[in-house]
């Protein structure tokens, strides 16, 4: 018994230690590189608390980087709603107070997340989850003559689906978003293909704070199609080559609990493979965040 203690007193020293390099490097580093699809299947698997009555608020900073320029600033309300013992539903609503870039500028409504997480399975320490969820296309798409990257929503109603597996510290799920339509952006009318998620997380106490790595994994299942301004007809669309890229990133998580009902959260992320292609707007040269959130 001591001898398995002591591994594991050893195991969580060098955890730690790789933890505080890693959120090191990915603060330092001058080129972060942290997007996600974040046309919404990255809220499968971001929960890490316990299921209860939850309400938060966050704000995000993005830039696209070259060659778009592209600036966004968004607040998102958080609210979490203990149904059952197992059972839990999230809303997720973006505010996006400016985007800006070379063309022009935009601010509206973004698309609203709603998510059921399921417990289906669990012992202690171990537990299965699925959800199923959607985003709706509640945000503005079509202001003035900009392009969908400038637009605050994606224009779609798609499905959500996934599953999450929690050993801890470790996490591990599973996302597929469903889409289908296209936008009404009068510019490019995108059609996005559908999208697949793979994430592993490990989260540890450290001194007063919560840290966190993740690596996510997103794959684009099929190439995104826009209106194509060559053709002679109103309703010509053609594929956008390499749409259908795989990005692969690694996000640095950090809380610190205030009190029993106060938790300020935050986050930072680094590319292992990056986007090439932004006709969706979702690229981001730098992403960062800072929250609260207040348990019930």
């Amino acid at each position: 018994m001591g001898g398995a203690r002591g591994e594991r007193k050893v195991m969580e020293n060098i955890m730690g230690k790789l933890l505080k390099a890693s959120l090191l490097l990915i603060i330092s580093s001058y080129s972060l590189f942290a997007q996600c699809s974040d046309a919404g299947v990255c809220a499968i698997g971001s929960e890490h608390a316990a299921l209860k009555h939850q309400i938060g608020m966050s704000y995000l900073f993005g830039a696209s980087g070259k060659p778009d320029d592209i600036v966004y600033h968004l607040v998102q309300l958080e609210a979490g709603l203990q149904l059952l013992p197992a059972s839990r539903v999230t809303l997720l609503l973006p505010w996006v107070p400016r985007i800006s870039g070379p063309l022009g500028s935009t601010s509206g409504l973004g698309d609203l997340i709603l998510l059921w997480n399921q417990g289906v399975w669990g012992r202690e320490g171990e537990q299965i989850n699925i959800q199923i969820g959607a985003k709706l296309a509640t945000g503005s798409v079509n202001s003035g003559s900009l392009p969908q990257s400038y637009q605050p929503g994606l224009g779609t109603n798609d499905l959500l689906l996934g599953v999450t597996y929690q050993m801890d510290p470790w996490l591990f799920a599973l996302g597929y978003q469903l889409s289908r339509g296209r936008s009404d952006n009068a510019v490019t009318r995108l059609k996005r293909g559908d999208d697949f998620l793979g994430r592993i997380g490990y989260t540890m106490p450290l001194e007063k704070f919560v840290v966190g790595l993740e690596v996510l994994a997103i794959k684009r299942l099929q190439e995104s199609s826009i209106l194509d301004t060559t053709g002679e007809g109103t309703d010509s669309f053609v594929d956008v080559p390499g749409s259908d890229q795989l990005q692969v990133n690694l996000l640095g998580r950090v809380e610190l609990p205030i009190d029993q009902s106060f938790t300020v959260r935050s986050f930072v992320a680094l590319p292992l493979r990056d986007r090439s292609v932004n006709v969706d707007g979702l690229k981001r040269s730098l992403s960062l965040s800072l929250g609260v959130l207040y348990t019930l």
